[in-house]
């Protein structure tokens, strides 16, 4: 087996600092780090106070009742925010409609906005800033539009300070 030149790393006395395998061995470690086994999980899936707007339903056709549905990791200072909505609406869209409240406890802070193509050509869906979900269609041309009840899906993760 070959041997290589060591290499230490020392302080600025001059003490050689060795590399801890341990936590425990780790000596002037800051309090507020978490161990592995303290780091926050995801919570279970919630559905508690997404409101329906104009139409628009769950897309439950297994009647689970968690197509549209998130769930919150609390990182103290900060949430992280997975949300999942897979949902219709009852009748066509050829422009903007509001189609889904989100809850205050899941809003994204600041100034969030985003935009998810559907798949459909002209018709995405938004997620404006003070926590409303649209369906929103450019028409490009004649017949483009969202047809009634078809499947919307929606998937993201996002930090929020609420």
């Amino acid at each position: 087996m070959a041997t290589g030149t060591k290499a230490y790393i020392e302080d600025h006395d001059g003490n050689k600092i060795l590399p801890a395998t341990d936590w425990s061995m780790v000596q002037n470690k800051p309090g507020n780090l978490a161990t592995t086994n303290q780091l926050p999980v995801l919570g279970p899936w919630q559905r508690d106070g997404i409101i329906y707007k104009n139409g628009a339903y769950d897309w439950d056709h297994v009647n689970n009742g968690y197509n549209c549905a998130y769930r919150i990791a609390d990182l103290g200072g900060f949430k992280l925010v997975e949300l999942r909505l897979a949902f219709g609406v009852n009748r066509d869209i050829t422009d903007d409609i509001e189609v889904i409240d989100l809850p205050a406890i899941i809003r994204p802070d600041g100034n969030e906005e985003l935009w998810s193509a559907t798949g459909t050509r002209g018709v995405f869906i938004h997620t404006t800033p003070d926590g409303n979900v649209h369906v929103y269609c450019q028409k490009f041309g004649d017949g483009d539009k969202y047809t009634h009840d078809g499947l919307l899906t929606y998937h993201t993760v996002y930090f929020t300070t609420v």
